[in-house]
C-alpha cells in the first residue's frame, strides 16, 4: 500500500497526509451506539412541550380609574414577526398577549405602548411584561395624560 500512496505523492506531502488522517478519523467516528446496560428498558418521555416554550410572551396592560382610553398604539418589534395594534378607543382594563417566536438571534428588539386617558379619568397607566416579568411601566396624571411604556433591547448592563 505504501507503494501506491508514494506514487500519488501523499507520503511526500505532509499536508495531504494530515488531511487523509483527518478524513480517516472522521469516518471512524460514524456509527451507532447501543445501551450500555443490557436488558434495561427505555421509556419514551410523555412530557408535552407547551407551544409558548419556543416563544417570548409579551403582555400589554392598560389601566385607569375610568372604563375607557383613547388612541392606543402597541408595537412589538420582532426581527421576523413584528406585530402592532392601533385602536381609537378601548375598554379598560385592557390586556393583550403577543407571542414572539425564538427562531432568530435576538428575536425581540423592542416593545412600545401608549394610550391617552378618557376625559372622565384622572390617571392612566401602562405596563409591559416579558414572560410574566414587568419590564416597563408608566403612570400619568393630568388633564391630557398620556401613558407611554417602552422597552428596548440593549446589549450589556441595563
Amino acid at each position: 500500500m505504501n507503494r501506491g500512496l508514494q506514487s500519488l505523492g501523499i507520503l511526500k506531502n505532509p499536508w495531504m497526509l494530515a488531511v487523509l488522517a483527518g478524513v480517516m478519523i472522521l469516518l471512524s467516528a460514524c456509527g451507532t451506539t447501543e445501551d450500555a446496560i443490557p436488558g434495561k428498558k427505555t421509556e419514551e418521555s410523555t412530557a408535552m412541550v407547551e407551544p409558548e416554550a419556543d416563544a417570548i410572551l409579551v403582555e400589554v396592560l392598560i389601566e385607569s380609574d375610568s372604563d375607557a382610553a383613547h388612541n392606543l398604539e402597541v408595537e412589538v418589534n420582532a426581527r421576523d414577526h413584528p406585530q402592532s395594534v392601533y385602536f381609537d378607543s378601548i375598554q379598560l382594563p385592557y390586556r393583550e398577549e403577543f407571542a414572539v417566536p425564538k427562531d432568530t438571534f435576538i428575536p425581540l428588539t423592542s416593545t412600545k405602548v401608549q394610550a391617552e386617558k378618557d376625559a372622565n379619568a384622572t390617571w392612566i397607566s401602562c405596563s409591559i411584561l416579558y414572560d410574566g416579568e414587568v419590564v416597563a411601566t408608566h403612570k400619568s396624571r393630568g388633564d391630557s395624560a398620556k401613558s407611554v411604556c417602552e422597552k428596548k433591547f440593549r446589549l450589556g448592563p441595563g
